[in-house]
Order: structure tokens, then sequence, then C-alpha cells
């Protein structure tokens, strides 16, 4: 049955990716001078596009999710109970979501149908966060199944604090401020950094832990495309910061990238593929084509133009 809680829980989502959104996207202008004027208008057009489906295939999975569900507890003044469902369910959605991840990037069929919609945006913002297929999005979905149902895990506020902190996650990963450019450096690279919490887990992260973690400074690629925001924001191992004074310049491209030759993925990339012969790209022409054989996105006209010519 359809009830007023989640009606009140499907409303309380959209205000809150609303929200988070708007406000993760002021920071990241106000504070941390991230320039979104580079996005596209055809792009900010998919994205609204994909997001109100994202949205409401979410909607409709979560309510198809309580009704199958038998066993849920309502006790939110339980704490105890409360955060076990938390941090169980968000460890079973992480598990589920890297390798589901890696998968939609492993098979051709599966990334062309389930996951290239994401990926066409290469460029991201908050917007990016939801510009889901409904596909991916009931795929995704499934993992908020497998805590409650296996393992016990079924307070429904714990929950519903899961599926919020999914969203906020997800938003923060494509604002571009400090500490989220791991995600971009996915959109850039696409085989690496596949996780959920992966640079907030530390060295105990999946992708650390299956050696798909690389850090945006080991990505020629993210020179290109968000040159600014690398040189402005240091984040490795042994340090975390944030050089203001770089921020909000306009940083060209210094002697260590070449800024003529576009590279689709990684040095490092380049020698753990096994098509690694296709990986050095000379020019425009040699990525599109690159990119059709793989089943990737193109090199739209907006790309190219950054990566072909980063100085403009």
């Amino acid at each position: 049955q359809f009830t007023v809680e989640f009606a009140l829980f499907a409303t309380a989502y959209w205000f809150f990716y609303l929200v988070v959104a708007a406000a993760v996207s002021a920071i990241a202008v106000i504070k941390f001078k991230v320039d979104y004027t580079n996005l596209e208008i055809s792009q900010l057009r998919r994205e609204i596009f994909l997001t109100l489906e994202g949205y409401t295939t979410n909607a409709v999975c979560y309510f198809i999710i309580i009704q199958f569900i038998s066993s849920w507890r309502y006790e939110f003044t339980d704490v105890k109970d409360v955060a076990i469902s938390y941090i169980g369910n968000s460890l079973v959605f992480c598990v589920w979501f890297y390798f589901s991840h890696r998968l939609w990037h492993s098979n051709r069929f599966l990334y062309r149908y389930v996951h290239s919609h994401h990926h066409e945006s290469v460029i991201v913002c908050p917007l990016t966060s939801l510009s889901n297929a409904w596909i991916e999005s009931v795929w995704v979905s499934t993992g908020y199944v497998i805590g409650p149902y296996f393992f016990g895990f079924s307070n429904i506020w714990g929950w519903y604090m899961v599926t919020l902190s999914i969203i906020f996650e997800a938003i923060i990963g494509h604002s571009r401020i400090p500490y989220s450019l791991e995600h971009a450096t996915h959109h850039a690279v696409y085989n690496k950094n596949m996780g959920f919490f992966s640079y907030r887990m530390g060295r105990i992260s999946i992708d650390k832990l299956l050696n798909t973690w690389s850090y945006k400074s080991e990505v020629p690629r993210m020179r290109k495309l968000y040159r600014r925001e690398v040189m402005s924001y240091v984040w490795n191992d042994n340090e975390h910061k944030v050089n203001w004074d770089m921020l909000g310049k306009d940083v060209d491209c210094d002697e260590n990238i070449k800024c003529d030759k576009p590279a689709l993925v990684s040095d490092s990339d380049e020698r753990d593929s096994s098509d690694s012969s296709d990986s050095s790209l000379s020019s425009c022409s040699d990525c599109n084509g690159l990119a059709q054989n793989k089943g990737a996105p193109s090199c739209q006209e907006p790309m190219e133009k950054i990566i072909c010519n980063p100085r403009q």
C-alpha cells in the first residue's frame, strides 16, 4: 500500500537532493572557486532529463523494496539498532555497487545499455550525480534489498539514512571540491576509482585493496580536464590540503603536460590495459575512434575543446 510515510520520504528525498546540490554548488563556486562555466548547455539539459528519470525510477524501486521486505523495524528511538542498520546497509551497498560498477565497465553490452549515459558527462558537476538511465537506477536500487533481506539490517530509519547518505556522497563526488576529484578521475579514465566512499576509507577501501585506485595527480588526463582543481588541491596518502593561492586562477598547462597530445587513459592505465596499443592518442580523431571501438562516450565537441585545446 502507498503510505503517507513513504510519500513523505519520497518528497524529503527529492528536496534533500535539491537543497544539497544547490548548497554544494554554492560552496564550490564561492569558497573553492570551481568554474562550472565550461559545461555545455546540451550536457545540462541531458542531465536534467536523466535526473528526473533517475529520481522517478528510484522512488518506484524504493516503494517496491519497502513492500517486499516484511521484517522492517520502525523503532527510531533504538539508537543502536538504527546505527547497526545504517552501517550494515552502507557496507553491503558499497560492496554491491563496486562489483556492479566493475561489471558495467568490463562488459561492453552492459556499459552501453546500463552505464554509458552517466559517462557522457566527462566534465562533472553536482547535477551529474543522478543522471543515470532508468535501468542503472533499477540495478543500483537492488543493492538496497540485500542488507535488510539477507542480513537483517532492517531498521527502516537506518535504511532511510543510507539512501540519503548515498545521494549526498554522489553529489559531493561530482562537485569538484577538495577531496572529491577522485571520482572525477573515474570519469576521465573509466577503469579507476569504482567504489563509493573510497577516498574516505583510506588504505582499506575496496579500490585500494583490489588495485583500482588512482589519485588524480597520477592521471595526466586529469591535468587537462580539471587542471585548475588539480593544481589547487593536494590529496595523497601523506598530505591533504588546499592550495589557497592557486584557487580561482586560470592555470595554464605546465612544462610537464603535453597539451597537444590528448590521452584517454593514464600512463599507469596504459601499462595495465590489455589494449595498451590503443591507449596512446595523438589526435582527437584517434580519440573518437578509440571511444567508438571500446564502447565509451565519443569525443564530442565540448570534450575536444578541453582535451585538444586545453588553453581555450
